[in-house]
């Protein structure tokens, strides 16, 4: 039937999309961090980074579900924590607003990254970020949501760049947000971005 040929071309499209990505993602190279017009080694893990979910360190802000993702690796015979952030499921409205059902008729239960998506400096520019929001984003997808929002500071061109990268789209600027914009993501859209999220993992090394 016309439907299983379109399924058969997306699965098709879908495969070669994630191996093109993969691929062209191998041929990075991390091995220094540019200082000025010099250059310095940058730290190296004896393993590759891994990514584990732990319980929050302090309340988290009151979502349905939530969890703690902290990235870590070996490095001069000890693990050390490069990175983490946070996830949680919230009732808001698709501009990332919180109210009522009467004020707020599209509030349902969405994906939220919450608190900072944080990376050590030494540690940056290196697939660290994507890692770690790609493994939000299948907590996320674990936890039953179908869309993910964040907010970023309007000039954080850098984060900015990220979340567009990993297909996040901003959101009319509200007076809610102050300073900050609220970005959001279909989890399950056929797109690259997500197929490779969907992709297993390949171990990070730094």
């Amino acid at each position: 039937s016309a439907r299983a040929t379109l399924h058969a071309m997306w699965t098709v499209f879908g495969t070669l999309a994630v191996l093109r990505i993969a691929n062209a993602m191998t041929l990075r190279t991390r091995t220094t961090i540019c200082v000025g017009q010099s250059a310095r080694k940058s730290p190296t893990m004896s393993a590759a980074v891994r990514v584990r979910s732990e319980t929050w360190p302090d309340s988290p802000g009151g979502g349905q579900r939530s969890a703690w993702l902290v990235a870590s690796g070996s490095a001069m015979g000890k693990l050390t924590d490069v990175g983490r952030c946070g996830v949680e499921v919230i009732n808001m409205s698709a501009d990332g607003l919180t109210g009522g059902s009467e004020g707020w008729p599209h509030v349902r239960p969405r994906a939220v990254l919450s608190g900072t998506l944080y990376i050590e400096n030494a540690f940056r520019r290196r697939g660290l970020a994507q890692r770690l929001l790609r493994a939000a984003e299948a907590k996320a997808r674990w936890f039953g949501v179908d869309e993910m929002l964040l907010l970023v500071d309007q000039k954080n061109d850098a984060a900015l760049t990220l979340y567009h990268k990993m297909g996040y789209r901003p959101k009319p600027v509200l007076a809610e947000h102050g300073h900050q914009l609220c970005m959001a993501k279909h989890l399950y859209l056929p797109s690259a971005a997500n197929l490779l999220s969907l992709a297993p993992q390949r171990p990070l090394h730094l």
